[in-house]
Order: structure tokens, then sequence, then C-alpha cells
């Protein structure tokens, strides 16, 4: 099947390859975390997998991810909430080296199943990921069709504050 004309093409190179995750942005503790010490975490494992990409093709099939909930990771780093509906205006989106990112709100990951599912992988089938992936991806597995949301070369977590009719602050 022909990819749709404004979809970007997948790019396995290993100068893409990420060796440590950053958690930047409205964050009491920025971090910056190897594979080592994310897999000091608790891990979550993710089993039998069907990759479905945005247009609906299957993707393939996936037995077994292993990593760090996304809503983990952000609780390490204390997201700041400025005042009691903080979490209402607040977004958070995870970024690859090879120019790939995700969106997803703040009540979306600590409210709804999908940041039951949110995870930082850093194993596949048992094993530490390969070049094809690099050493730290993401998977918000409960999607329905979680091919879009499916990151490899994971680099950069970054939370943001977002005010309506405000403007950025």
């Amino acid at each position: 099947m022909e990819r749709p004309k404004r979809s970007k093409p997948k790019v396995f190179d290993p100068q893409y390859i990420t060796h440590c995750l950053d958690v930047e942005g409205a964050v009491s503790h920025p971090l910056r975390l190897t594979v080592a010490e994310l897999a000091t975490m608790s891990l979550t494992e993710v089993r039998d997998l069907t990759m479905i990409c945005g247009s609906g093709r299957n993707e393939g099939f996936i037995a077994s991810y292993r990593g760090v909930l996304l809503t983990d990771v952000l609780n390490r780093a204390d997201v700041l909430m400025r005042e009691h509906d903080s979490p209402n205006y607040m977004y958070v989106t995870v970024s690859s080296s090879d120019g790939h990112w995700a969106v997803f709100s703040y009540q979306e990951l600590f409210n709804t199943s999908v940041g039951e599912q949110a995870i930082v992988i850093i194993e596949k089938d048992g094993q530490p990921l390969g070049d094809q992936e690099g050493m730290i991806a993401f998977i918000s597995a409960n999607d329905k069709r979680p091919g879009p949301r499916k990151l490899r070369y994971l680099k950069r977590v970054e939370v943001h504050e977002h005010f309506w009719g405000k403007g950025l602050e």
C-alpha cells in the first residue's frame, strides 16, 4: 500500500539513537534519565499489541513491550501546579530525535485509560530495544490506533501550561 502523501518517511539510522530521556518544562525537577535509571523504576508490560497506523492499516504484531509509565516519569519530575485548575490547561509532548512527536492532555494521561498504557519503552520481546527503535521508545498502547503515537528514538518529554484567552505563559 502506498504511503499517504503528507506522512513522514520512517527513518532507521544509528545517528538518531538516544541514550537518555530529558523531562523538561513545567516541572519542579527536570530530569535526564538513562536507560539504566529507567530500568530501576517500576516497569509495566504491554502484551499482544496489534499495531494499527493512523489510516487503519495493520502494521504488525508486538508480543511484548516493557517500560515505565509516562505518568510515573511525570510524577518523578513533579509537575508544577500553579493553581487548582492547572491540570485543565496542561499538555505533554513526547518527541524523538528523528523529528516525530505526540501530544497528550494532562487529564488524558492521569484520568483516562490512555495513561494506563502510555509507556516509555526500554524492552521489546524481553530484549533491549535494537537500532530500529533506539534505546528508548514510546507507545500509547491503549489508543485504538497506537501507530500514530508510537515513537522510536524517544528524546524528550515536555510539560506545558496554556491559559486559553491569555496566550502561552
